[in-house]
């Protein structure tokens, strides 16, 4: 599966940039791997923690067939949402 990225432009006042680019020199990454890894991380703490054993989806999920109950851990391996959902 190809990761798909986008471009977007962030103002920020020098001595932030200049504050950010030396913290990402630090780390030897570019300013924008920097960034995302910042945000990634700032994201990722704010989402929450979901045991895969005691997930139950709702009647509708699996009326719909978007989940089908049974489903074994291998599966979810397959779906990349799903694994990175459940792994947090």
């Amino acid at each position: 599966m190809q990761t798909v990225t986008r471009q977007t432009i962030v103002r920020m006042d020098e001595s932030l940039y200049q504050k950010v680019k030396a913290a990402a020199k630090k780390q030897r990454s570019s300013v924008n791997g920097y960034i995302n890894t910042l945000l990634d991380e700032a994201v990722a703490s704010t989402l929450p923690k979901l045991n895969p054993k005691d997930y139950q989806p709702s009647p509708e999920l699996l009326e719909l067939g978007l989940l089908l109950e049974g489903t074994t851990e291998e599966m979810y391996k397959l779906d990349p949402k799903s694994q990175y959902i459940l792994s947090k």
